[in-house]
């Protein structure tokens, strides 16, 4: 009799065991599993946000250098067509006032003029240095061609290494290189500040009375009333 009751009490425990087993599956199921990231002390690595984040910054401070750089850029480009112009907006002298593709002022202050220098290029200067830019080139007058007198016209220039000297006064006169004898060169005389000699110097070499010709260097002399402080005399 005893035997049997305590067959039928471990049946008893087994079920309600069972039992309880089946319901702790059921509701094991309805609870949320937990994100693989949920915490260190589940043995679980956490994800690198850190990276994600020092990435998002480096894009931002790139994107503001390279801001900053364009704006700078701007501000440089602005700077340079701003240079030369005064409050008016007008070009001073030696300022760009056109070109190809010039998007700057193009108009000049006052007794200026704006000369094209090239395709690319235009400048304001004044009517002196205007005038001097666009003076046409001297004819080249071979050794022993007229260089005055007759029809001879300006601008003309003898070769190197010759000089105009004039055989009859306000008539006939040749590039050579040296004044022949006897020609009314041998009279004519240099004024103060003249160039008078000098290595490979052709030309006149005789100052004005009361004048000295003055060697500055080896390669200039000029006629001076007195040797200047410093010249080689």
């Amino acid at each position: 009799m005893l035997k049997s009751t305590i067959i039928i009490f471990a049946i008893f425990i087994n079920l309600i065991i069972a039992q309880q087993n089946i319901i702790d599956d059921r509701y094991a199921n309805r609870i949320p599993q937990q994100p693989p990231y949920f915490g260190v002390g589940y043995g679980m690595n956490l994800p690198n946000n850190n990276n994600n984040i020092n990435n998002n910054n480096n894009n931002i401070n790139m994107n503001n250098i390279n801001n900053n750089n364009n704006n700078n850029n701007n501000m440089n480009n602005n700077n340079n067509k701003n240079n030369n112009n005064n409050k008016d907006g007008l070009v001073e002298e030696f300022g760009q006032c056109g070109g190809l593709d010039w998007e700057g002022p193009k108009t000049c202050q006052a007794n200026l003029i704006c000369l094209k220098r090239s395709k690319y290029y235009s400048q304001c200067v004044s009517a002196e240095a205007a005038a001097v830019a666009t003076r046409p080139s001297p004819q080249v007058i071979p050794p022993g061609g007229k260089c005055h007198g007759g029809n001879i016209r300006g601008p003309f220039a003898c070769a190197i290494g010759t000089a105009c000297f004039i055989q009859t006064e306000n008539v006939h006169g040749e590039c050579k290189t040296h004044c022949p004898q006897g020609w009314f060169c041998a009279k004519q005389t240099l004024p103060e500040w003249s160039p008078c000699g000098g290595e490979n110097y052709v030309g006149l070499t005789k100052c004005k009375e009361g004048l000295q010709c003055y060697a500055h260097s080896r390669w200039y002399h000029e006629c001076r009333s007195e040797c200047p402080e410093g010249w080689k005399c």
